[in-house]
């Protein structure tokens, strides 16, 4: 248990502020914040262009290092996104 609460406090990031807690307590902080960052994850990660199914499970693995990951790497611009073009609304009639 001790080692698996050592690994989740550095995916989570509580190892850098220092906290000497039992390692119950830091197995349950850490998943609870790992998983509340997932969706914010997610929703930054597919607004700059991004899967955001992966990164909202890299956000789970790893808490804020994707988080931060995510908002440090540059936007993919919409010509590079592998996205088909959505149809033109309304469609034209040419029946007349």
């Amino acid at each position: 248990m001790n080692t698996l609460a050592i690994i989740l406090s550095l995916t989570s990031g509580f190892a850098l502020m220092g906290n000497r807690l039992a390692p119950e307590s830091v197995v349950a902080t850490s998943i609870v914040v790992d998983l509340a960052l997932a969706p914010l994850i997610a929703v930054i990660a597919a607004r700059r262009g991004r899967r955001a199914s992966f990164w909202a499970a890299a956000g789970v693995a790893f808490g804020m290092w994707t988080l931060a990951a995510v908002l440090l790497l540059p936007a993919i611009s919409p010509e590079h996104a592998a996205r088909p073009e959505p149809p033109a609304y309304p469609p034209t009639s040419h029946a007349a």
